[in-house]
């Protein structure tokens, strides 16, 4: 049973209340939790586009980036390409490859937990050197992944590397919806040096 289910039950059994109140505050709305916690449509209209559940108030990301609260992440981006690239010493450079036999191994190069754990230990450095310190010490980064199961690698090597380096106050939080089945997970040896 996952939580939208023990939600739905939840709520399904104080159905008749009126004294109790639910509350859903999310960054990333998904149709069933505005359905949930909105604000109900018009009950005498038909159902349409704009006579659909709404959310109660909106703090949009442009919003808290304006008041301080965020930084703008696409302004501070840097993409591992772009940051390889810099710290080379001929970065003009360009390098011909076959470009079938690169395609074959990008997933297994993308995923392959030497080219996860080197990332991380880079990730994790600038943000202790460069990040953590601004917004009066509460800043936070984010690390775009290409799917759930890379999210889910690098939050383990994430784990990983702060507790070798003993780094107790940078934690890492994956979110996405569903679940990840990693197959090389049940492999022990997969995450281990």
């Amino acid at each position: 049973m996952d939580s939208e289910d023990i939600l739905q039950e939840t709520i399904a059994a104080r159905k008749g209340s009126r004294n109790i109140s639910y509350f859903a505050f999310t960054a990333t709305p998904k149709a069933k939790t505005v359905e949930l916690f909105g604000r109900k449509p018009e009950p005498d209209q038909p159902a349409s586009a704009e006579n659909k559940p709404q959310p109660f108030h909106v703090y949009s990301m442009r919003q808290a980036i304006e008041e301080g609260f965020i930084l703008d992440v696409l302004k501070n981006y840097t993409s591992y390409k772009t940051a390889y690239q810099l710290a080379q010493k001929n970065p003009d450079q360009d390098y011909e490859v076959d470009s079938k036999k690169a395609s074959a191994k990008k997933k297994w190069v993308r995923l392959h937990p030497h080219n996860i754990s080197q990332k991380v230990e880079i990730i994790i450095e600038h943000f202790n050197a460069e990040v953590k310190s601004m917004l009066g010490g509460e800043a936070k980064a984010m690390v775009v992944t290409s799917g759930r199961l890379d999210a889910v690698r690098y939050k383990v090597a994430f784990e990983k590397y702060t507790k070798k380096q003993g780094y107790h106050d940078i934690n890492a939080m994956v979110a996405f919806s569903g679940e990840v089945t990693d197959p090389d997970f049940l492999r022990p040896s997969f995450y281990r040096k």
